[in-house]
């Protein structure tokens, strides 16, 4: 069970009463200030674009490509396997064979070749003997590889967007990437789709093979995917490119044959085709085939002018899709049980570590890891690290980490890279290879780096944990003039978050659960509306189906959430999608738990802790006879043996909502302690208020009585 609340961090505490004052609020956020700038920010068309020959080596690359063009060299496009690098490959391809180029393309295998231009690929590479190689979303961590092939007499375009290590690049003939030291390009957080964009663009500007408008636009659709896709920032060039290519998938004449049927298969046609559907319908199922096989359907997707075709890859992608969420789930689900096993190492308990959860199974799929890494990062509000078994080298795991909150997961492992044999990805992602005889040093070291980061951290800003609040709207303005108002910030994507609002004092008119208790439904009415139906607000909490136990109906609540919009059968509604929901709370023992727990942790003595607190008295610190029993049965009916992490607040509510009783927050606390000197838990905590506990197998019948925690209670009472 993860039973928590995020710290809010709201930094306006109202809404500035009309919409063009709301939005010029959130553009200011946004660093967005000047009538310039937000005029490009807000409008459809968008004009932030730089002139590509401001890349280091554009000049020479188009100088090199004119060449094999026009001498009729053979040029090999080699990409990678995610949506990114076949979008990449498929926009260098098509531009090439639309003058007629001599041009195969390579996407590797993720577990026969690994990512970028490894050694286990080669050998390909040379059968296919060409002339020229372009990468395309890799290539500036292959030193020694794009070694070898120069070697070979082949010349080498890199183009690439990741991160370059200990400013080393690859001494190839041209290096198109913004990460490298000596960058000249003012932009720096363009995927690899959109580097390839770029080039394309060079191409059409300066050498005599022009781009026609038609490649043009397959070339912007395909970028824009991928930008979304790949999860960098959307704002500058990217938000360009993501507006771009949005308008052209919206205009009836889309470019593309295979963006073309994938959207009449899966877009609702009544609706705009927004990031939302690229990043949740289309992108998956793309990323789908180079998880489980190879790119091949995905590149046909792409690469293929007969819609029947197209169709069919669409198809067979859809259904490797179907198959990876199924491998996925059970991954992901093994994946938990590991983290919240009782016999964990107390080491590596989610209590005694800060640093990103580490989790490994023998045989996962390599092809779901960073998926799941992903989901365990949301779940457990921990950055985390998933690996398997490396299916090239026999003597190594491979994982795929995903950051949570702020954390900078690519600099804490540059921070311990000669733990590792290999690793690479940017803040928010990153993959890793480690031996498997160095995993425990790994591990501690991991944890190590990331205490010293979270020790220097003074910011709330930097607590993993902390929840962003654009606004604080009160209960009139949740309209949807404000909605229609935030959705001129779309698109939305890292860097610019859909705005998250906080409304404080709603009531509970209605509670329930969906998808077998998986997620949260509430009905939320002004206090002065209590009983009545009118002008009900319906919020969902995706995942927070556990919550349902904490709340019933006639509870006041604060709630944070993002703006969206819910049609059914025609009828469209406001829909508030839950980030979190806490329950308003009143009386001191409830309003200052975090300062109770800190007078008793000093050790002041209890009776001095309730003089010291108006309006507080001993049944607020000391649990009743019948608490223990009701805290052991509630919370063992809820959690059995798995491991949990839960707020005291949100426990509290549960075991009164439950029993109908009136345990504080700090006795909970109390009764768990007591329970885990009579050894009927482990426990462990988290800060002031919330704890992560496991239940031990019983027995023999506990006498809590006997028990410290105990006595001090009834001696200080």
């Amino acid at each position: 069970m993860m039973l928590t609340n995020k710290t809010w961090n709201v930094s306006e505490s109202a809404c500035a009463g009309d919409s063009d004052a709301l939005l010029r609020v959130l553009l200011n956020k946004r660093g967005i200030v000047s009538e310039e700038d937000i005029a490009d920010f807000i409008t459809d068309n968008p004009t932030l674009w730089h002139d590509p020959f401001l890349y280091n080596d554009m000049g020479k690359a188009v100088e090199m490509i004119t060449d094999a063009i026009s001498t009729g060299k053979k040029i090999l496009v080699y990409g990678d396997y995610d949506c990114d690098g076949v979008t990449a490959t498929a926009i260098i391809v098509r531009y090439l064979k639309s003058h007629g180029c001599n041009v195969d393309y390579i996407v590797p295998h993720r577990s026969e070749h690994g990512y970028g231009l490894t050694e286990n690929i080669l050998d390909k590479v040379f059968d296919i003997n060409p002339e020229l190689l372009i990468t395309v979303d890799c290539g500036v961590t292959n030193i020694d590889t794009v070694r070898q092939v120069m070697e070979r007499g082949i010349k080498v375009i890199v183009t690439d967007h990741h991160n370059i290590r200990e400013g080393e690049i690859p001494e190839a003939d041209c290096v198109i990437c913004a990460k490298r030291p000596d960058n000249t390009y003012p932009f720096i957080d363009l995927c690899g789709a959109g580097v390839a964009l770029k080039l394309v663009e060079a191409m059409g500007r300066k050498s005599p093979y022009k781009v026609t408008r038609n490649i043009w636009r397959q070339a912007v659709e395909m970028a824009g995917i991928a930008t979304i896709a790949d999860l960098v920032s959307v704002v500058g060039e990217n938000r360009t490119i993501i507006k771009k290519a949005l308008e052209s998938m919206n205009s009836g004449d889309v470019a593309n044959p295979g963006v073309r049927v994938m959207n009449k298969m899966l877009a609702d046609q009544n609706k705009p085709i927004d990031e939302t559907y690229v990043s949740f319908n289309f992108v998956p199922r793309v990323n789908a085939a180079g998880r489980l096989y190879d790119s091949s359907e995905a590149l046909k997707l792409f690469l293929e002018d007969d819609e029947e075709k197209a169709s069919r890859a669409a198809r067979e992608l859809t259904r490797e899709n179907e198959e990876r969420k199924s491998i996925e789930s059970k991954v992901f689900e093994e994946a938990v049980k590991q983290i919240e096993n009782p016999s964990r190492p107390e080491e590596w308990s989610l209590t005694n570590t800060v640093g990103p959860i580490v989790v490994y199974g023998n045989n996962w799929h390599q092809g779901v890891l960073g998926i799941v890494a992903g989901k365990l990062s949301q779940y457990f509000r921990r950055s985390a690290i998933v690996f398997t078994n490396d299916s090239i080298e026999s003597d190594c795991v491979k994982g795929s980490g995903r950051a949570y909150g702020d954390f900078d997961l690519f600099g804490v492992l540059t921070d311990i890279s000669d733990k590792m044999v290999n690793f690479g990805g940017h803040k928010k992602a990153a993959g890793i290879v480690v031996k498997k005889s160095n995993m425990a040093d790994f591990m501690r070291s991991l944890e190590s780096r990331s205490k010293e980061i979270y020790k220097s951290q003074t910011d709330i800003s930097q607590d993993q944990d902390v929840l962003d609040v654009e606004l604080e709207l009160p209960y009139e303005d949740v309209t949807f003039d404000t909605y229609n108002t935030v959705c001129k910030l779309k698109p939305f994507g890292i860097s610019n978050s859909r705005p998250v609002f906080v409304t404080r004092g709603l009531v509970i008119s209605d509670l329930y659960t969906m998808s077998d208790g998986a997620h949260l439904r509430v009905d939320l009415t002004s206090q002065e509306g209590r009983g009545s139906d009118s002008d009900v607000l319906s919020a969902v909490g995706f995942g927070m189906g556990e919550y349902a136990g904490c709340f019933t109906v006639g509870d006041v609540v604060d709630v944070a959430y993002t703006l969206n919009e819910y049609t059914f059968r025609g009828n469209t509604t406001l829909s508030l999608h839950l980030e979190d929901i806490k329950p308003a709370l009143t009386g001191f023992a409830w309003t200052q738990s975090g300062t109770l727990e800190k007078l008793f942790r000093s050790g002041l003595a209890i009776d001095q802790i309730v003089k010291l607190n108006k309006g507080l008295s001993e049944v607020d610190v000391i649990p009743g006879n019948e608490d223990y029993g009701n805290v052991y049965k509630t919370l063992y009916s809820v959690c059995g043996n798995k491991n949990s992490t839960a707020d005291c607040v949100l426990l509290a509510k549960m075991i009164n909502i439950k029993c109908r009783t009136s345990i504080t927050p700090f006795c909970v606390r109390r009764c768990l302690e007591i329970f885990a000197e009579a050894g009927l838990i482990k426990l462990g905590s988290s800060g002031d208020r919330n704890v992560c506990f496991t239940f031990l197998p019983v027995t023999s019948k506990a006498s809590l009585s006997a028990t410290d925690a105990y006595k001090r209670l009834v001696i200080n009472g």
